[in-house]
């Protein structure tokens, strides 16, 4: 898994110079130059300072998904003082030929397209954590394991497509072809945002779609509401920060939400079949 440098990125302009694997560059945006066409998927990680993408800006909260482009992609920086970007070369081989095997079809990667998406979710924690793995003195055992769970969590987000496309599929081609994008971007905007006071109206006026039609729409593509989509992202996240032992279980319940301990206590076993405290000792015992 090379990490490729400034100087070295500009020199790929031919499918010769790029294996068909993986690369990652990361380096300062000092001047506009086009990302190479390998045929290769691009997901574009800005670090502490914004960078523009095909004149799509791209905020230092956000990043974006590039499918295969047969124009070029221009990546230019907007600031005096830059800090490095990530931008993550998936094979196409590598990724959609899995995809593929489980019946997923390839054309749902161009949903959403360079639109920039909030930073917060899991695709986009496992991409901070590569620009951590990246950074001098870079770790390469760390970025080939990253990189593994980067193309497990995008087959999991094209599953995800195929499910609610699947779902939606009664309604109008022309309708589903709107809707779905719209319904996406949502669903990503709530995994970034879950521990927010966000509310369905708030989702809704996001995506230009009414409450009361983004409410149907969503549970119909997704299978669930969004109160209980957010009810179990909030969950996982308090499981997870059971790992840490000076989290206090009352302190945890508010961080997620709940501002009632019992509350917390009672959705939590009904969950997970255990209380918090009782999670956390099982998780001391399977460490030692």
């Amino acid at each position: 898994m090379p990490i490729l440098r400034s100087s070295s990125f500009f020199g790929l302009t031919a499918v010769g110079d790029c294996s068909p694997l993986n690369r990652v560059w990361f380096g300062r945006v000092t001047r506009p130059f086009a990302l190479p066409q390998l045929g290769h998927l691009y997901l574009v990680f800005p670090g502490a300072t914004a960078v523009s993408c095909n004149n799509v800006l791209l905020q230092p909260h956000q990043y974006t998904w590039l499918a295969q482009v047969e124009e070029p992609v221009v990546l230019s920086g907007t600031a005096v003082r830059l800090e490095p970007t990530l931008v993550l070369l998936l094979s196409p081989g590598f990724a959609l030929e899995m995809a593929r095997f489980l019946g997923i079809p390839p054309g749902l990667n161009q949903l959403l397209h360079n639109v920039p998406l909030p930073q917060g979710d899991e695709l986009s924690h496992l991409l901070a954590d590569l620009v951590r793995a990246c950074t001098p003195p870079e770790n390469l055992a760390v970025v080939e394991e990253l990189l593994l769970e980067v193309v497990g969590e995008l087959i999991r987000l094209l599953r995800l497509r195929q499910q609610a496309l699947v779902a939606l599929a009664p309604r109008k081609q022309s309708t589903v072809a709107d809707l779905l994008p719209r319904l996406l971007q949502a669903r990503q905007l709530v995994e970034a945002r879950f521990l927010d006071d966000l509310q369905v109206s708030d989702v809704a006026t996001a995506v230009s779609l009414s409450e009361f039609h983004f409410s149907r729409l969503f549970k119909a593509a997704f299978g669930e509401s969004l109160y209980q989509f957010v009810k179990r992202l909030r969950l996982d996240e308090a499981r997870r920060r059971l790992l840490d032992e000076a989290v206090g279980v009352t302190e945890l319940s508010l961080a997620v939400g709940y501002s009632s301990l019992s509350s917390f206590i009672h959705v939590f076993r009904r969950r997970f079949g255990l209380s918090p405290a009782q999670y956390r000792d099982w998780l001391k015992s399977e460490q030692e």
